[in-house]
């Protein structure tokens, strides 16, 4: 039998395998949006579908950095103050990364 450190192992639970995939498909969504709009997306051809690109593009950032944290274990965690992040937040924006109160502020700022 091998022996792995703990911090080497990734329990999936059903909830975590639920949100894998979930993620996974909003991923491959967007990306597939990109593809679309990328031979139009300049800036002088068409803005709309340029700045339609870009958020599809930090979007898809913030979901490579979901599945990051699911397979860290920090996932549902702010990645600001440490605490949980509510899971009605997460039902409505699975990949956020922040708790609501550290986004106000960040909004704010």
């Amino acid at each position: 039998m091998a022996n792995f450190p703990l911090s080497d192992v990734t329990v999936e639970t059903p909830h975590t395998l639920d949100m894998r995939t979930q993620l996974e498909q909003r991923l491959q969504e967007r990306q597939m949006l990109l593809a679309e709009l990328e031979p139009r997306a300049i800036p002088t051809i068409d803005p709309v579908a340029y700045q339609t690109a870009a958020a599809h593009r930090v979007t898809i950032q913030q979901i490579s950095a979901a599945l990051e944290r699911l397979d860290a274990g920090t996932y549902g965690q702010c990645v600001r103050c440490g605490r949980q992040i509510a899971p009605a937040r997460l039902e409505v924006v699975p990949h956020a990364s922040a708790c609501i109160e550290c986004q106000n502020h960040a909004e704010a700022a």
